[in-house]
């Protein structure tokens, strides 16, 4: 193996073990993030890149001496060109960086070598993983690799070995692992649930826990419109048809040529994995899912459960009541009546809301000297006023009649010819039924008052009804009424 077998890998993985680890692993990161954006990394510009990053460096630098080399040492006494300069050669020494080589300029090259930006990479995909879309992205993956075996003339049908099979087989390995993780984060959730003990650390571990915010986002994905189930269905369908086609005479072909087997040998190597495929894809990614989704049940479980005991000061109350009811069963009911009045007194029951803006806004004042404008359209059909009207004049009959509107308009009016109720008049909702029983009972005979709709809308504490004047009715005598 070229790791152990090559000397200049020999200290390959030094940066990473000795106390400045975090600021050799950063400096790498941002000399392979500068080197995508230039077509040669020339020693210049790298030693320039580090210079900038050690200015706003957030690690102190600690003292070491144990390369070797007190060129390659790093120091908080150094200032950060040479610091740069000891990081470009101690990179050099461990393998990390391509050995001394003039470029077209006459500076050196200092290229990041593939095996350093392969092992970064790893790192940084399995230690400071990105979640999304990481399940999905496989699923894709294998659709499309395996899609390409049934169109003609595609690339990977002239070596579907190596193009088809196992890049298949990769993304199906990348798939397991991820399901692995997902199954490991509700295990890793359902632990900071159960060390919670106050009230606030609920709300922190909702809104803040970037572990349950990825799983969840990659998880209830999967689970909706069921997009995935289709690909996962048609992958199926492919791994059952791939065995009658040509591509997979090819495989067994190129297998045989690669690993100079016979064809008997190569068929079976083969068949071997197209059914480890096809039994992960039917049977496997089923159970998973399956046991993810019972895990994702119990974590919702647990944690409306320990939200209970948080909130009860870590007791259990519905597990004591539910084992005293059971205790009561057999009693005499009236036994029973005296045992359930007495536990209901220990609780006192209340309801509370989360406070909006809505509920601590002022009320607005109204501008003096402005007209009110339109009338507010009603938005009730014809049959929702008839019921309203309904109920106002049968529901209450004794209380909203003729008689007693009639009697709280003689008050109001005490000896005036028309009223035009504002909110020096309607104080109460009993002013406002009146009113709306007066509007009902205006063309009414034998009700002596009569409405008039004016334009506009009057708004008081109480409600806000359309501006009218009620006027006492003109009567008309007859020579026989007198």
């Amino acid at each position: 193996m070229i790791l152990f077998d090559n000397e200049e890998y020999e200290r390959f993985f030094n940066p990473l073990c000795c106390k400045n680890k975090r600021i050799y692993y950063e400096c790498i990161l941002v000399l392979i993030e500068k080197s995508k954006t230039v077509p040669v990394l020339y020693e210049t510009d790298a030693a320039d890149t580090l210079v900038l990053y050690l200015r706003n460096c957030a690690y102190a630098v600690e003292e070491e001496d144990n390369y070797g080399n007190k060129d390659e040492n790093i120091s908080s006494k150094k200032p950060e060109t040479e610091n740069a300069s000891a990081i470009l050669a101690y990179f050099r020494r461990c393998g990390w960086i391509s050995k001394r080589e003039i470029g077209r300029n006459g500076d050196n090259i200092a290229t990041v070598v593939p095996y350093c930006r392969k092992i970064i990479g790893a790192i940084e995909r399995i230690f400071n993983r990105d979640n999304r879309a990481a399940l999905t992205n496989h699923i894709f993956s294998v659709y499309d690799i395996l899609n390409s075996a049934f169109i003609n003339d595609h690339g990977r049908t002239y070596r579907p070995y190596s193009n088809i099979l196992v890049p298949a087989m990769d993304s199906i390995s990348d798939l397991k692992n991820e399901l692995m993780v997902l199954k490991d984060s509700i295990r890793s959730i359902m632990q900071m649930v159960i060390k919670i003990t106050e009230t606030n650390e609920l709300g922190q571990f909702i809104i803040k826990d970037e572990i349950m915010k990825s799983f969840f986002n990659d998880y209830f994905f999967i689970k909706k419109d069921g997009l995935i189930p289709g690909y996962i269905s048609e992958i199926e369908k492919m791994l059952r048809q791939i065995t009658n086609t040509k591509v997979y005479e090819n495989m067994v072909k190129e297998y045989q040529d690669l690993y100079v087997k016979d064809e008997t040998a190569a068929r079976e190597v083969v068949d071997s994995q197209l059914s480890e495929l096809q039994s992960f894809i039917s049977c496997d990614y089923v159970k998973e899912m399956d046991y993810i989704d019972k895990k994702t049940n119990n974590y919702y479980n647990l944690y409306s459960t320990r939200i209970c005991m948080v909130l009860s000061n870590n007791i259990n109350m519905q597990t004591y009541l539910n084992d005293l009811l059971m205790a009561m069963k057999g009693f005499e009911p009236a036994m029973k009546k005296k045992f359930i009045d007495s536990i209901s007194g220990c609780f006192g029951l209340r309801s509370y809301k989360y406070i909006g803006r809505k509920s601590i806004e002022r009320r607005k004042k109204h501008k003096p000297n402005t007209k009110s404008g339109a009338i507010a359209t009603s938005s009730l059909s014809d049959e929702e006023k008839a019921r309203l009207a309904k109920e106002l004049l049968h529901e209450h009959p004794d209380h909203y009649s003729i008689k007693q509107v009639t009697s709280y308009f003689d008050n109001l009016f005490a000896g005036k010819e028309s009223v035009i109720p504002d909110e020096t008049i309607i104080k109460t909702r009993e002013d406002v039924m009146m009113a709306a029983a007066g509007i009902i009972y205006s063309g009414t005979d034998g009700f002596p008052y009569e409405i008039e709709f004016l334009d506009g809308t009057i708004e008081t504490e109480v409600a806000k009804i359309s501006n009218i004047r009620i006027k006492k009715k003109k009567m008309h005598y007859t020579s026989q009424d007198i």
